[in-house]
């Protein structure tokens, strides 16, 4: 594909499969080449017409024109038309995407796409999607991503035609979906196609940011399109050109039209948890972890647990997917270390370093200042008392010459992580040095613990902060107000002057394998093991 891409996009086709690609084909040849055509809204039909047309291309006797992107229908009779619910092929030249992720083409070009319509919960039997669906595309984009190219969704999301002129009789808080608001707030693309309402309308573009407060970023277009071939003359394809926003000049992709007008969607954090609340799942799951590490540990737990007289209290929720509840299907099992009665280690995606780990509570629980007494218990020995897991990790790391960083940022970070980081032991004098001065370039206020401080006596509830424990003992903890940098701690460690890996900054730029990562999570097993009080 040429770097500025060519795209038409179409409406829903309900089963017009010749009046779509015989219209590409005579736009292609008049306008082209174009590089792909993407479909919003419902593809397939049952009628026995639009059905006999569909198998005219499965046999390839006709052939669809460009490459084609599809997405998945809101009716659960048109699965039968789809091999593959995941994504597969349906013809030559045309593709089911998926019921919702990420795509990122060859030429660098990013869309996300979400099938269907939001799930509702009085109706558990209907297709569509959840809470869950969006926020792994999150988790997958990355939340504080700077946006994608595309975002491609058969619903409309609700509130799009706020602080713009609307189109009369049309009325997406009737239709539209709180969580592809939610989606397009957070993912900011800077074309966002719909279909499913027989609807031509174009909005006003829209920023990403806060004019004055927050810096300049690329605008968003919404397009809702008509139904392929419909009787009214709706428009129902559109065409345009785009280079990958990875490919361009920052100045050329913020620009801002004259008659761009703020985000419509102003999603409140209280909205946001509202709607989050609606979609929790109810049903509780086990973990299976293997054997080598739960033989011995789970053993003292019971132990542990009837001595204790009085069962824990259970813990909140997760109003969606989490990553780091051990019960939670999301849980990458392979990576755990040592599980202990509240709490348990595990090896990082992308470590700053091999001997980088994380302490977690089991539970759901978002920052250490929130953690009930009996869990606090538990997790203040992880990292803050004498003979408890910063004791086992600390000697254990000490066997190979090396000493531990421990941080912890309660932003932006649903579950509670305490990041464990192994520097060379010669290197414990320069770090103080090294966090004192890369918070003052970065404006960042670092204040010291007293010695027998605890961090809820100066952290109020519910407020996010940073929290670092140097090998020396020394704290600091920093209260975060507006933005704050999501990988200060790791940017501070990967100094040339301590670790000297600075490329490894960003986790998601440091892929492993499943294999490699199960070894590597052996390997700090052994290492553990003769200090792992938990055994």
């Amino acid at each position: 594909m040429a770097e500025n891409l060519k795209i038409l996009v179409a409406g829903d086709v309900e089963g017009q499969y010749d009046a779509l690609f015989n219209r590409v084909r005579t736009i292609n040849k008049k306008s082209g080449p174009f590089d792909m055509l993407l479909c919003v809204g419902d593809f397939f039909s049952t009628d026995p017409a639009a059905e006999a047309q569909l198998e005219s291309y499965k046999i390839a006797e006709k052939q669809v024109p460009i490459p084609t992107f599809i997405l998945g229908s809101s009716k659960a009779e048109h699965s039968r038309y789809l091999p593959d619910l995941k994504g597969c092929e349906v013809c030559a030249n045309l593709t089911y995407l998926g019921d919702y992720g990420v795509f990122t083409g060859s030429s660098g070009l990013k869309m996300v796409y979400v099938s269907g319509k939001q799930k509702m919960m009085t109706k558990p039997n209907d297709v569509g999607f959840t809470m869950e669906a969006i926020k792994s595309i999150e988790v997958q984009v990355g939340n504080s991503s700077a946006g994608v190219d595309i975002l491609l969704t058969s619903q409309w999301p609700k509130s799009v035609e706020n602080l713009a002129v609307p189109l009369e009789g049309t009325n997406s808080e009737k239709f539209g979906s709180a969580l592809l608001s939610r989606l397009a707030q957070r993912i900011k693309p800077r074309y966002h196609f719909v279909g499913s309402e027989g609807i031509h309308y174009e909005r006003l573009p829209y920023r990403n940011h806060e004019v004055l407060q927050e810096k300049t970023l690329h605008v968003s277009r919404f397009i809702a399109l008509g139904k392929v071939g419909n009787a009214s003359k709706l428009k129902w394809i559109y065409a345009f050109n785009i280079a990958p926003m990875a490919k361009m000049p920052v100045l050329k992709l913020n620009e801002q039209p004259a008659n761009t007008s703020p985000c419509p969607y102003g999603i409140t954090q209280e909205e946001d948890e509202t709607e989050a609340r609606k979609e929790a799942l109810g049903n509780q799951y086990f973990y299976d972890v293997s054997a080598d590490v739960m033989s011995g540990n789970m053993r003292g737990n019971k132990r542990r647990h009837n001595n204790q007289g009085r069962p824990p209290r259970p813990p909140p929720k997760p109003m969606g997917p989490c990553w780091f509840c051990l019960s939670s299907p999301e849980v990458e099992k392979h990576l755990v270390i040592s599980v202990g009665e509240h709490c348990y280690v595990a090896m990082p995606k992308g470590p700053l370093v091999p001997e980088h780990v994380l302490i977690l509570p089991i539970g759901h629980y978002q920052s250490i200042i929130e953690l009930p007494e009996e869990v606090l218990e538990e997790v203040d020995k992880y990292p803050f008392l004498d003979y408890n897991l910063l004791w086992a990790i600390t000697k254990a790391l000490k066997t190979i010459g090396k000493s531990v960083v421990f941080f912890e940022r309660s932003f932006k970070s649903p579950h509670l992580q305490i990041q464990c980081v192994a520097i060379p032991s010669e290197k414990e004098n320069l770090v103080k040095e090294v966090f004192v001065e890369m918070a003052a370039m970065q404006s960042i206020n670092l204040d010291e613990l007293p010695t027998h401080a605890e961090l809820r006596q100066v952290v109020p509830s519910g407020k996010p902060y940073f929290f670092v424990e140097l090998p020396k003992k020394e704290r600091f903890v920093c209260h975060i107000q507006g933005r704050f940098p999501l990988q200060f701690g790791r940017e501070v460690l990967a100094n040339q002057d301590l670790l000297n890996c600075v490329d490894r900054v960003d986790w998601k730029n440091c892929p492993s394998s499943k294999d490699q990562e199960t070894k590597e999570t052996a390997r700090f097993r052994k290492l553990f093991q003769p200090f792992d009080f938990t055994l």
